[in-house]
């Protein structure tokens, strides 16, 4: 009975440690602070990025997994760029030096048929972003843009359940493992 505790709690063991590491979530906004042409822009959404940290332009950066949102008020569907499809020339890395993007930016499309280009344009005081869309109306728009991280998600029930599972298998194991036999010599 030992070694089927044991063999649990090592299995399970494996199982937690095989599981992927999280990505990192940003939460970004944008409206237009100045236009150059065409109409108003603005828009929000959410970058996944992966875990692993790499020098883009002399700036840690992490590259943008997938992106979700709105761009006046049509969802985003398609990131776009390296490794991504047609559009190669776009980095698609999030900084954490002084800009959360970098001159290459990060293209990506909307549901209503929208091309959208978002990057640092200025790497003056204060950063200045910049926005052009193309599609049936084109724009170009200096844009005031934030960013900031998403605070890690509470553990699912499931993985509650899992972990309490194994504490309690390990304890079985401990708790077995713990008794004695006790033997009585008797002299004739």
């Amino acid at each position: 009975m030992k070694n089927l505790y044991t063999g649990a709690a090592t299995a399970l063991a494996l199982a937690l440690s095989a599981s992927p590491a999280s990505a990192a979530e940003f939460m970004f906004d944008f409206t237009t602070s100045a236009p150059l042409f065409g109409p108003p822009v603005s828009g929000s959404g959410i970058f996944t990025t992966s875990d692993t940290a790499q020098t883009v332009a002399g700036n840690t950066a992490f590259s943008i997994l997938s992106i979700t949102g709105m761009v006046n008020g049509s969802a985003i569907t398609v990131l776009m760029g390296a490794g991504f499809g047609a559009g190669g020339t776009y980095g698609n890395y999030f900084t954490t030096g002084p800009g959360f993007l970098d001159g290459s930016g990060t293209r990506f499309f909307t549901a209503s048929g929208l091309d959208v280009r978002f990057f640092l344009q200025s790497s003056g005081t204060p950063r200045q972003y910049r926005v052009n869309t193309f599609g049936t109306v084109g724009s170009s728009n200096f844009v005031n843009a934030t960013s900031s991280p998403i605070a890690a998600a509470v553990p699912e029930p499931s993985t509650w359940a899992m972990l309490i599972l194994g504490f309690g298998l390990i304890g079985a194991a401990v708790r077995n493992g713990k008794r004695t036999v006790k033997t009585r010599l008797t002299y004739a």
